[in-house]
């Protein structure tokens, strides 16, 4: 049994028996793995219930979706409580590169000096464009990392340490935001966060597709309404609260937003339920409402 500390939280959602690629690969790299269930269908539960046999795997069954963010703090706390140093979070359909771990923790050991770093990420090849057999990926691995001040939870390794000087994710947000809003927590108390090149996850960025519009590839996420109400109503809602901070990844959100609407308008299906959504998510961070959407 491998004992290198680290914890993995996932949580599911109605991702039925495909989860056990995601888990495969990412089990036999951790000490433990934590599931937390979000109220899903009967096929991801049974899917499961089968992982929990695993010795190093503990399934927590919520009977509802109560959003990424609680779902993760959950896992989080009974890590914590076990006394894990790291704390490793997926997503149930990101798939983890062999030795995924093992790099990681190797390059914070070349951090040791910098006590200031707490969490290392790895590269993103996006499963919507990209095969994760394809020979390719190797060339865009090369030695190096570079400094971030936001990215997506999934394949996040962080101390544990630091969940107890800045808190866990924002319940509120539910879903949507709670990655950048948590990390941008992290470097507003001048933590640091590094993004390494030669770790890949292959990871899944909504229902992407490519579409060519004047010769030119156009990518669209194709996210649902109820995703474009939670992404528009809590990035303007991180925008206000870390708006003193000039961190590069809000100016590429603000510009993302304007993009995406075109995308929408131009290319993708079911434009005016997701613009009345987009302004909806805008009235209701006016207002100051959060949660779950009720509709």
């Amino acid at each position: 049994m491998i004992n290198n500390s680290v914890c993995c939280i996932i949580v599911t959602y109605n991702i039925g028996d495909k989860f056990n690629t995601c888990y495969d690969a990412i089990a036999k790299q951790v000490e433990k793995v934590i599931v937390v269930d979000n109220g899903s269908n009967e096929e991801t539960i049974k899917a499961i219930k089968k992982l929990s046999k695993n010795e190093n795997t503990e399934i927590i069954y919520n009977d509802e979706n109560l959003g990424i963010a609680t779902a993760l703090n959950k896992g989080i706390k009974l890590a914590l409580n076990q006394g894990f140093k790291w704390i490793l979070t997926m997503d149930n359909d990101s798939i983890a590169m062999n030795g995924m771990v093992d790099a990681m923790l190797g390059h914070f050991e070349e951090f040791d000096e910098d006590e200031n770093i707490v969490g290392v990420f790895p590269r993103y090849v996006d499963l919507g464009y990209n095969n994760q057999d394809d020979n390719n990926i190797e060339d865009i691995k090369k030695p190096g990392y570079k400094e971030v001040n936001a990215e997506i939870t999934s394949g996040n390794l962080l101390k544990s340490d630091i969940f107890k000087d800045i808190g866990f994710f924002e319940d509120k947000l539910f879903i949507d935001m709670v990655d950048y809003e948590f990390c941008f927590r992290i470097r507003s108390k001048g933590y640091k966060l590094v993004q390494l090149n030669d770790v890949i996850l292959y990871h899944n960025l909504g229902n992407t597709k490519i579409k060519k519009i004047l010769g030119k590839n156009m990518y669209c996420t194709h996210h649902n309404y109820i995703r474009r109400y939670y992404i528009t109503r809590n990035r303007f809602y991180v925008w206000k609260k870390y708006k003193d901070f000039n961190y590069e990844e809000l100016r590429k959100d603000k510009k993302a937003f304007w993009k995406e609407m075109l995308k929408i308008i131009l290319l993708e299906d079911e434009k005016l339920v997701k613009i009345k959504m987009i302004f909806k998510g805008i009235k209701d961070y006016k207002n100051n409402i959060y949660g779950k959407i009720n509709i």
